[in-house]
């Protein structure tokens, strides 16, 4: 398929469509992104866009059990992307997540290994030491952690969260750690995040002034190369928890990557190209999104 044709959308319902039809364009895709995004319309439709991924979505469990729970901080450091990282230092500190950082941390642990039994046993653990009676997360939050695992409820398999979806989709408010630090941090306090995680002048540098385009993911990728010391990465990064398994994969001692990478093999594209890739491969997949039911994932981790 060119890359300036995408799939024709469905006859729209609604004017949301309509809207939809005429940002998406060759000339205007790698600038649409951000008021598509602020369009209180056409958020239902971006609320759907975790299913437009079409990359490896993580929910096979074939690595259950190969982490345990007491490699997660050390892992939490050398192999979590930031979005993940800066979760998982809210939770030791706070004992605690709201609704939207319990749904992207909890999926992505689940993505990376961790059994049903194990999620249980890493939230009543926590929660506990932030004072909650074991009881009430026993009645209020087990059955949330295993409907995330498809064992209540519909049975659904929910899957991580791929980038894209984290990017486009409640966005973060006061008192919220979830998101992308790339996309809804401050740049001071994005600068200052960086410094803690000991990336060197020049490669914070590089990293904002990815982010001031709005190359999120391109921002990541840099840092992926940073704390790995890779020239390049060798694929395109497009999901939280591929970051993490190429990490483990260098980590491991295989720096070939490229040629036994999760995702298909591609060229590393320029900071523009990427941006419009992900903005049209997003807003171009809503037609198979539509058809996805997401019907009790809003209730995930609820308060």
């Amino acid at each position: 398929m060119q890359a300036s044709h995408g799939p024709k959308l469905p006859q729209p319902p609604n004017t949301a469509l309509d809207q939809i039809a005429t940002i998406i364009n060759t000339e205007l895709t790698a600038r649409s992104l951000p008021a598509v995004q602020s369009d209180e319309r056409l958020q239902p439709l971006l609320n759907h866009l975790s299913h437009s991924y079409t990359g490896q979505d993580y929910s096979t469990q074939k690595n259950a059990g190969k982490i345990s729970l007491d490699q997660i901080d050390s892992l939490s450091t050398r192999s979590f992307p930031p979005c993940m990282r800066q979760l998982h230092k809210a939770l030791r500190e706070n004992h605690h997540l709201r609704h939207g950082g319990r749904m992207q941390y909890g999926l992505f642990l689940k993505g990376i290994g961790l059994t049903l039994e194990q999620a249980l046993q890493f939230w009543k653990q926590e929660f506990i030491r932030g004072k909650m009676d074991p009881d009430k997360f026993d009645k209020g939050y087990s059955y949330n952690i295993r409907h995330s695992f498809g064992k209540e409820g519909k049975r659904t398999d929910y899957t991580p969260f791929s980038c894209m979806k984290i990017i486009l989709t409640n966005p973060p408010s006061q008192g919220d750690y979830h998101g992308c630090p790339f996309r809804h941090s401050d740049q001071e306090l994005l600068k200052q995040k960086l410094q803690s995680y000991k990336i060197s002048p020049g490669g914070i540098h590089q990293i904002l002034d990815l982010v001031k385009g709005t190359h999120y993911q391109v921002a990541c990728q840099k840092y992926f190369e940073m704390i790995h010391n890779v020239d390049d990465c060798g694929f395109s990064l497009s999901h939280p928890n591929q970051f993490f398994f190429e990490s483990q994969r260098i980590l491991s001692g295989n720096k070939d990557i490229r040629k036994e990478s999760i995702q298909p093999e591609t060229p590393q594209p320029k900071p523009g190209v990427q941006k419009a890739k992900d903005a049209s491969s997003a807003l171009a997949c809503l037609n198979s999104s539509l058809e996805m039911d997401m019907e009790g994932l809003e209730d995930y981790f609820s308060e």
